[in-house]
């Protein structure tokens, strides 16, 4: 059987069909559990039927109380669980996103980028209010594929990788890195993000394109590659779509000059991750920058800001924490779709959108906004909704719904 055969969509849960679907929520470090109480304070007053959630400890705090980062119980709860809500974990935690990810196998990171009519933004609103795509980046190859394969250049001198030349240009204290790129894992992501692009032209949000980001003019044999693969499987089974590819410092300046024009973006992994924060500032910031990595077991959703331990000094005007929660909201978003909620799903992020509709009428509203969505002159007052005043204003709006 080819790898062609092998590839099973990831982007709907295998146990789709079970009458109960088990989340386990992890919180972590800095904001991580802030967020992910917040969160699950409005997926519990969602009341969906057939929804266990089961809250367990990771990182830093479990170290703390149980002795390691990632307790054996987190670990089988997530093992029995059809989705994983995770919120961040520092260093000392890493063993948590190695397992969620490679442990897991969830290749494929969807972030989504749209603009929310209310919400504060670096760019003028009138460029910025059709904004509406999503980056599907490979999330398990790449330079990330280097971890614990990182080391001296000489020692690639010695396995006569390099020549005696090359280690006298560069010195015997010069490092190295792999960047890894599998046909397979290009195969499989390039799947995915036509499946991304298919579905979102079928909903009447995308125009079916797909655009391919990568520097083959540099990466010759890699990145010529993951065009070739990618454009290859569009042309042979997905002749609904269009396809375009772009050198990817030539991307990052398209996505500020011309920041509604894009569609599913599917691209290498620190590519994504790098260009993927910059256009999240596009639409008002980490702050609702929403994921979901999927693979073939149980797939996790996360914000992207990561732990963020620097927004845990912020208090509003009643001294309470202000992390804002809407990334993770988002992120629910994603995770509910994945778990068949489609319904639901759908109410959450139009909740979503209420709230920070808000913004449009900051001086009544201003209460039950985040930060990142008042005028920096309420900053300085404390004029903005704690954590938990954001996530409440949410279910209220998805009561009304």
């Amino acid at each position: 059987m080819s790898e062609e055969e092998k590839w099973v969509n990831p982007l709907k849960s295998p146990n789709v069909d079970k009458k109960t679907k088990v989340v386990t929520a992890i919180g972590g470090d800095g904001i991580g559990p802030l967020v992910v109480d917040a969160t699950v304070l409005v997926l519990e007053g969602m009341k969906i039927p057939g929804l266990e959630i089961r809250k367990m400890p990771a990182g830093e705090s479990a170290i703390k109380t149980h002795g390691t980062a990632f307790p054996p119980e987190t670990r089988k709860s997530i093992d029995e669980s059809d989705a994983i809500l995770f919120g961040a974990t520092e260093e000392s935690a890493l063993q948590v996103i190695a397992y969620l990810r490679w442990g897991l196998g969830n290749y494929a990171n969807l972030r989504p980028i749209k603009y929310y009519p209310g919400m504060s933004t670096v760019m003028k609103t009138e460029l910025v209010e059709n904004v509406n795509y999503i980056f599907v980046r490979e999330g398990t190859e790449g330079m990330y594929a280097a971890a614990g394969k990182e080391g001296k250049v000489r020692q690639l001198a010695k396995k006569r990788i390099i020549t005696p030349a090359d280690l006298e240009k560069w010195g015997e204290k010069a490092v190295y890195a792999m960047r890894i790129v599998s046909p397979k894992g290009t195969d499989r992501i390039g799947r995915v993000a036509c499946e991304v692009c298919k579905r979102r032209k079928e909903k009447g949000i995308g125009k079916g394109l797909l655009e391919i980001v990568c520097k083959p003019n540099v990466l010759r044999t890699q990145d010529r590659m993951f065009i070739k693969r990618i454009s290859k499987i569009a042309e042979e089974e997905y002749p609904e779509l269009t396809v375009e590819w772009y050198i990817v410092d030539d991307f990052a300046r398209r996505l500020l000059r011309y920041p509604d024009y894009h569609d599913t973006i599917v691209i290498p992994n620190m590519l994504g991750d790098i260009l993927s924060d910059e256009a999240a500032e596009i639409v008002g910031g980490l702050g609702v920058a929403g994921s979901g990595v999927f693979g073939p077991k149980a797939s996790y959703f996360e914000p992207t800001h990561g732990s963020a331990p620097a927004v845990l000094a912020r208090k509003n005007y009643k001294g309470e924490p202000v992390a804002n929660p809407t990334a993770t909201l988002i992120s629910a978003v994603l995770m509910l779709d994945y778990l068949g909620y489609e319904k639901e799903s759908e109410k959450l992020e139009q909740a979503i959108g209420n709230m920070i509709k808000g913004g449009l009428d900051v001086e009544n509203n201003w209460q039950t906004l985040p930060r990142d969505a008042v005028p920096k002159s309420y900053w300085k007052e404390g004029k903005f909704g704690s954590t938990t005043d954001v996530a409440e204003k949410v279910l209220e709006e998805y009561k009304k719904l």
